[in-house]
């Protein structure tokens, strides 16, 4: 490699990495001075502001003052830039588009917040307002999210008009593509080269004479030697590979690096919803299913009414499903079918497509307002009773019916597989049913789950929750 080159390598990997972790500080400072910032707010708001002290009046009377809380401030700071960067990654590089950013400061917030309140509890300073520390998480959000675009606004009026965009080749066709682009292209901060499937030498000829920063191969016809010896390369002219695995790979679990034996070797962490990550989504669950169940009661009160009026029969349906471990509990619905519905299953399951997840398009058991609950999918919200009870949670695979033969149908379709559905929790929501509902596959469905399964985030599922209001609306998929 010429001099000139290597000096202008060396010139522009140094200027990136002083730019990066300026970016970072500058983040990192804007995080702790903006929780401060929203810890005081909350003490504001829950000792000085009137409205909300006639809406929850303090015990005896009393206005704590601010001393009492002050001197846990650094503290409270402490634990949520720590879970802000650590436990969410919230100054990932490349920088997050802005709907994941969100994704990852509600999931960090209460993540931090569950924290504090353990922190309280277990040294007994039970003069805290525990309202308060709970108040900190929404003002802590709406301030972060004005702080991301604080800084956003640095990185792109200030920092990149300083230098060229980092550029970005990506190969492949498809509509996978397409979306991967568009993704990019929302971080306003990268250009874009597309290119379809290209031999080795041609990939590296097109990133050095491009000046290319990163590379994200996406249909990639070479072999294992040949991507490693393309990986070699492209490190030393300070390129990054990426590689989008597929369909088969995303099946196989997390790989994971263990030392314990003295030597690195690899091992495939299979489920990632366990230990402490279940504890956090638990107490998510029940948090969740309380405030539904509150906001919910008037609507399934009037639901209830016109399901009477409209066809005779309890206004609740208990259904037989497959929990955890294969425990069978009854989930509850709102009646959508006749009363005998149950004793007509075989002549409808004619009607299906013969797959795992059965269900018929154009039922006749289901009543006029059992078509406008499953429409919207509002039948499935007494699940929410079925959370609280931990039969169930918010975010997961649905449940597997007894009578209708889905489990025996997917351990024949997809063998032993099958029972990583049973090693969790089922769920009211989950990933398919926000990628298109029953018109998915049965093998979509079954792959969107195992891919779950194996990579639950509090941030997923805050996603998947904040998509399916959409979902449930537009109806699309839903019989």
């Amino acid at each position: 490699m010429p001099n000139d080159e290597k000096s202008e390598n060396h010139g522009a990997r140094a200027w990136r990495f002083g730019r990066r972790y300026s970016l970072l500080f500058l983040g990192l400072g804007t995080d702790a001075a903006l929780v401060a910032f929203a810890f005081y707010s909350s003490y504001w708001l829950r000792f000085h502001f009137a409205p909300f002290l006639r809406l929850f009046p303090t015990p005896h009377g009393e206005i704590s003052p601010w001393s009492q809380y002050s001197s846990i401030l650094p503290t409270v700071a402490l634990i949520w830039l720590s879970v802000l960067f650590f436990g969410v990654k919230i100054h990932e590089e490349p920088p997050l588009p802005t709907e994941e950013k969100i994704v990852r400061i509600l999931s960090g917030s209460f993540k931090a917040t569950i924290l504090v309140l353990a922190l309280s509890f277990l040294s007994k300073r039970y003069s805290d307002s525990r309202l308060l520390l709970l108040l900190t998480a929404p003002v802590a959000i709406l301030y972060l999210a004005l702080g991301y675009s604080f800084v956003n606004w640095i990185r792109r009026r200030v920092l990149i008009p300083m230098d060229a965009r980092d550029k970005i080749l990506v190969i492949g066709e498809g509509k996978l593509v397409d979306s991967l682009i568009h993704k990019i292209s929302l971080l306003h901060h990268r250009q874009i080269l597309r290119r379809p499937t290209i031999p080795k030498d041609e990939i590296i000829g097109v990133a050095r004479t491009e000046g290319i920063r990163e590379i994200v191969l996406i249909q990639a016809k070479l072999t294992q030697e040949e991507i490693v010896s393309l990986a070699d390369e492209l490190e030393f002219f300070g390129i990054q590979l990426r590689l989008v695995p597929s369909l088969l790979e995303l099946r196989i679990g997390e790989i994971q690096v263990d030392n314990s034996l003295g030597l690195p070797m690899l091992y495939f962490r299979h489920l990632s919803l366990s230990g402490e990550n279940f504890a956090i989504n638990r107490i998510f669950d029940i948090c969740f299913s309380l405030m539904i169940i509150i906001l919910g009661s008037l609507p399934l009160l009037l639901i209830a009414i016109f399901s009477k009026l409209d066809s005779p029969g309890p206004i609740f349906y208990r259904q037989k499903r497959y929990g955890l471990h294969r425990r069978v509990f009854e989930a509850l619905k709102l009646r959508t079918m006749v009363v005998n519905a149950e004793s007509k299953i075989q002549e409808v399951k004619a009607m299906g497509t013969g797959e795992a997840f059965f269900k018929a398009k154009n039922d006749p058991r289901i009543t006029r307002v059992g078509k406008i609950l499953r429409r919207f999918s509002l039948d499935e919200f007494p699940q929410f009773w079925n959370v609280l009870m931990g039969d169930m949670s918010v975010v997961v695979p649905r449940p597997l019916a007894v009578t209708t033969g889905e489990l025996e149908r997917l351990e024949e379709d997809f063998g032993p597989a099958y029972k990583k559905r049973l090693n969790i929790l089922p769920g009211i929501t989950g990933l398919w049913q926000v990628s298109g509902r029953s018109e998915l596959s049965s093998e979509q469905r079954f792959a969107l789950d195992i891919f779950y399964i194996e990579r639950w985030s509090l941030g997923m599922d805050i996603k998947i929750i904040l998509m399916t209001p959409y979902v449930m609306i537009s109806s699309k998929g839903a019989y």
